[in-house]
C-alpha cells in the first residue's frame, strides 16, 4: 500500500471516529452495506462515492469540509 493509501484510509477512519451527524452515521452504514454487497471494502466504495459525487451528498460534502482541516501532508496540493 502507498502512503497516499495509508493517508487515505486514516482520514476516513478519523471521519468516522469523530462524526456524530446521525445523517451522516446512517450514510456510512449505507455505505458499509453496499460495500459488503458488491464484495469490495469500505475504502474503495468510499473512494468511489467521493469521485462520483451524485449519490451521499451529504456525506460528500461533511467529508470534504472534514479533509480541508485534517487532510495529511501527502493531500496537499
Amino acid at each position: 500500500m502507498i502512503p497516499l493509501e495509508e493517508d487515505f484510509i486514516k482520514l476516513v477512519d478519523n471521519f468516522v471516529v469523530e462524526t456524530k451527524d446521525p445523517k451522516i452515521l446512517d450514510e456510512l452504514s449505507q455505505l458499509d452495506r453496499e460495500s459488503r454487497l458488491l464484495g469490495i471494502s469500505f475504502y474503495d466504495m468510499y473512494c468511489m462515492v467521493l469521485q462520483d459525487g451524485t449519490k451521499h451528498r451529504t456525506l460528500v460534502s461533511e467529508f470534504k469540509n472534514y479533509m480541508g482541516l485534517k487532510k495529511p501532508a501527502t493531500f496537499v496540493a
